[in-house]
């Protein structure tokens, strides 16, 4: 009795270690085959999102990474050949803008084909595996800085207008013309009245002449 429940026991902790073996061998193949799609955003001063993403190959054999999308709706990408890792050419980056004045997060999603070998690939049924990034997430507050409202000028008052005064005119006197008879007229009035005394005296002495007779 002791020894069939020893064998029980033996046997299921063979199987749970069998198990336990199998699905971690197969993590790690599958594991071993990864693009890492990531990303990282930054504000530009436009008030745009610039998004960089990045792509890189962690297995031995070089990858096809193809529809390249960022999600939700960010727009997508050609494909990008990766070498094998450990090569100058085992990874990308790519840049994307996008806009937004509400909360939003970006997913980077790409299908990675691996050559393994002259006729495998990875996956083995011929069709690519899909890897995704964490998300990116955008604020919604990347805006263009303030343009500063140009303050009010406090330009001093124009002065009254003072009208120029115009210049008096002065009724200009008639031009004179020819010579003067002011003169002459009153040195014939003043001759007329001393021959008119002269006359007056001589009649009167002649009044008083006294004729004698013989």
């Amino acid at each position: 009795m002791k020894k069939t429940l020893f064998r029980r026991a033996a046997a299921g902790t063979f199987a749970a270690v069998a198990a336990v073996g199998l699905s971690t061998l197969f993590a790690t193949a599958a594991s071993a085959h990864s693009a890492g799609p990531a990303g990282t955003a930054s504000c530009g001063d436009d008030g745009t999102y610039t998004i960089t993403w990045t792509v890189e190959n962690d297995y031995g054999t070089p990858v096809t990474l193809s529809n390249i999308k960022i999600l939700p709706d960010g727009g997508t990408h050609a494909n990008i050949e990766l070498k094998a890792k450990g090569n100058a050419e085992d990874h990308d980056s790519f840049t994307t803008t996008y806009t937004t004045t509400k909360p939003v997060d970006l997913r980077l999603s790409v299908d990675g084909l691996w050559q393994d070998g002259p006729h495998k690939t990875w996956p083995e049924d011929g069709h690519p595996a899909n890897f995704t990034s964490a998300k990116v997430h955008l604020s919604g507050d990347c805006k263009p800085p303030a343009t500063p409202s140009p303050s009010p000028s406090h330009s001093s008052p124009a002065p009254p207008h003072t009208p120029t005064p115009e210049a008096s005119s002065s009724t200009p006197g008639l031009p004179v013309t020819g010579s003067s008879t002011t003169l002459p007229m009153v040195g014939t009035g003043a001759a007329l009245v001393a021959s008119g005394a002269v006359l007056v005296v001589a009649l009167r002495r002649r009044r008083k002449v006294t004729f004698t007779a013989e």
